[in-house]
């Protein structure tokens, strides 16, 4: 005779529910990235980093003198000052930390910042991955930021007051040709990312911004690079700390948009946003670019001095650009009386993927 065993009451929804996430979130990181070659890449952004990297560990710790310590360190310390000359082994530097950061932002979104989006209520999978990017985002911008803000005190244009630098002091000491040991790590570290975010971009699906955002990755680096080559990397680190602090606010609050927090909690940090990044995205930086502009001409040929200018004025008409959107979306906020919703970059023209069971949110 044989025996039914009754399934547990909800059990077969639950299940379902299961399956529907499970291929939901399938078809999100399909869409995440590009066919072919550039899809294979996206495919194993911690698999295939984390080969190199634990090669390159292991050869250093069975052999420390190796070729592969050019890797991890630089090699023209000065012990007595604590300085760092320029060496054209500093590209494999570079190198490693442009595929540590592949490996780093893979990992932890997928380990860390995506198991998390799913505790707190992410809506669905495509914004479980929506908080996972800007979560590491927020992270990184985070430690860049206080680095930075520390390594720009380490200068003479350090000023604790409403403009955070002395633009007159730029070109003090000029050429620094040798920069203290932190804030060689911290520049290259930075060169490092932005390569890599430019890597990201290409090998995942292009959004709606993609030409804005390539534009400006491709303009920073070629401003790190130029400071790097002209010995003027006071003036770099003076733009990274302008520019990092609007991200770590609008990434922290995406993320509690992508959560379910309400409205009375975004909005407020979207505010913030929004003064933070006219401070330092327009005022600061555009004291940056009138210091160039007046001091530049005095150590650079024609030529470098208005070649740097046009990058730095690409940069700002960019972060215009991105201005004006905001505002639109503030307008767009008040129009319809609901909370902020930003049409910026967080949607791919395809619709977003539908999720079984997920409860629809405005």
């Amino acid at each position: 005779m044989a025996t039914h065993h009754k399934q547990p009451l909800g059990s077969h929804d639950h299940s379902v529910r299961e399956k529907g996430l499970a291929n939901n979130y399938n078809q999100v990181m399909t869409q995440q990235h590009r066919k072919g070659l550039l899809g294979a890449m996206a495919r194993h952004q911690i698999d295939a980093p984390l080969v190199f990297i634990l090669a390159v560990l292991t050869t250093y710790t069975v052999a420390p003198t190796s070729f592969v310590r050019r890797f991890l360190f630089f090699q023209e310390v000065d012990i007595l000052t604590h300085t760092v000359e320029k060496s054209w082994n500093d590209l494999y530097f570079l190198f490693f930390w442009i595929v540590a950061f592949t490996f780093l932002r893979a990992a932890v979104m997928t380990h860390v910042l995506m198991p998390l989006a799913r505790h707190w209520g992410a809506a669905s999978e495509r914004t479980v991955v929506r908080f996972a990017e800007q979560g590491w985002i927020c992270l990184y911008y985070s430690c860049s930021w206080v680095l930075g803000m520390y390594c720009l005190q380490l200068t003479p244009s350090w000023n604790n007051y409403f403009i955070w630098f002395h633009t007159d002091q730029f070109f003090d000491s000029y050429p620094l040709t040798a920069l203290p040991l932190i804030t060689k790590y911290y520049y290259w570290l930075q060169f490092s990312f932005w390569l890599q975010q430019m890597f990201v971009l290409c090998i995942e699906a292009p959004r709606k911004d993609f030409l804005a955002m390539i534009s400006h990755h491709l303009v920073t680096a070629l401003l790190i690079i130029a400071s790097l080559v002209l010995n003027v990397t006071t003036f770099g680190n003076a733009v990274f700390v302008a520019m990092d602090l609007a991200d770590i606010v609008l990434a922290f609050g995406k993320c509690l948009k992508y959560i379910g927090m309400p409205d009375m909690v975004c909005d407020p940090i979207f505010a913030c946003f929004m003064v933070i990044w006219i401070y330092t995205r327009h005022f600061l930086y555009g004291h940056i670019i009138y210091a160039w502009t007046l001091y530049g001409g005095e150590y650079y040929s024609r030529t470098t001095h208005w070649g740097i200018i046009g990058l730095l004025m690409v940069l700002q008409g960019l972060m215009f650009f991105w201005l004006w959107s905001i505002f639109r979306i503030v307008y767009k906020m008040f129009a319809s009386k609901g909370g902020v919703v930003d049409d910026r970059s967080e949607d791919e023209e395809e619709k977003p993927a539908h999720v079984h069971h997920a409860t629809p949110r405005k």
